[in-house]
């Protein structure tokens, strides 16, 4: 398998050290690496740091519940590999316990990190996710975790830190499922997440007359 084409982030001289750890065909996704059909994670990795909603948990009847294959994967990485799986997220503490709880995860999750401790106020009222933290307490550097979100806001972020990063679909592609990030390959392609959802989160809601 070929390496993944990761955005290079700023803090490293080459692209080499945010490739090593994940495998996939290369896919040209306007500069944001996505999952491909192949893409898996490498056992090399130290630390996953996990978005949460609409990564780990995603809303089925104002409930939260788990993203499929997720426990799966979390048991695997967590339990079997003993490698720690960690939230990272700009929403509250409170929030994030209870759907993580909810959802039945909570018991997989080795640390959450919050609004509260781990995110930075950007201009425009927006916030950005401090990987760095996570890294820091862990004793781990950047180019051996992994930041595992859905939009294009964790891409940065990643980015800016220097972490591998996997774009994942949102719970709308109901072909998607977490174990193919362990065992791969899928019949999931990022292209049809670009194509046919993208659009679609990109789209204006209609003024109601």
């Amino acid at each position: 398998m070929s390496s993944v084409r990761v955005s290079r982030p700023a803090s490293t001289d080459d692209g080499s050290a945010c490739t090593r750890l994940l495998a996939s065909p290369t896919i040209d996704t306007g500069g944001m690496p996505q999952f491909g059909g192949e893409t898996v994670i490498s056992k090399d990795v130290k630390l996953i740091l996990m978005d949460c909603f609409e990564t780990l948990v995603e809303l089925d009847d104002r409930r939260y519940v788990p993203r499929q294959g997720i426990g799966d994967f979390l048991r695997h990485f967590v339990r079997d590999a003993k490698v720690p799986v960690v939230v990272v997220s700009d929403a509250g503490e409170d929030l994030l316990k209870a759907a993580l709880a909810q959802a039945n995860l909570r018991h997989l999750i080795t640390a959450i990190y919050h609004a509260g401790n781990a995110s930075e106020p950007l201009d425009g009222g927006r916030t950005r996710k401090r990987l760095d933290v996570p890294l820091r307490d862990f004793k781990v550097q950047a180019a051996d975790a992994v930041f595992i979100g859905d939009s294009p806001l964790d891409a940065q972020a990643a980015q800016h830190h220097g972490v591998p990063f996997i774009r994942v679909p949102r719970s709308e592609d109901a072909m998607f499922s977490f174990t193919t990030l362990v065992t791969g390959p899928s019949r999931y392609r990022s292209v049809d997440f670009s194509n046919v959802l993208e659009e679609r989160y990109r789209k204006e809601p209609e003024k109601e007359e």
